[in-house]
């Protein structure tokens, strides 16, 4: 039996996922059934973050996100059934059911209020 957020549904430590802002705008720019590289979500990381356009991230910038994406936040949230990442294509794809799409596009609208 998985643990669970006290009265949410969410398996235990969604919420802290959605915590970190980089992750939430990694999870905005995920499609189901969409999978991406992972250079093209560094760069519109770093360009959410900074708010910047995407034109003007440059490559070191860039490959920071990917460093902190491939070492941190996509085992995170790969552990957590909700992305998955093929390293060997670099390709990154939000694997997360329905009902826990529902709920973290409905947690990501009100962080960005």
């Amino acid at each position: 039996m998985s643990r669970t957020d006290a009265n949410d549904g969410l398996p235990s430590g969604t919420w802290r996922l959605l915590a970190d802002s980089r992750r939430r705008y990694l999870l905005e720019c995920l499609q189901p059934e969409a999978p991406t590289t992972l250079s093209a979500l560094a760069v519109e990381i770093a360009a959410r973050e900074r708010g910047e356009p995407t034109e003007t991230i440059d490559r070191t910038v860039r490959r920071r996100i990917e460093i902190a994406l491939v070492h941190n936040h996509l085992p995170r949230l790969a552990d957590r059934g909700v992305i998955a990442y093929d390293p060997t294509t670099d390709r990154v794809v939000l694997t997360a059911d329905r009902e826990t799409r529902r709920l973290l596009e409905a947690s990501l609208r009100y962080s960005n209020n």
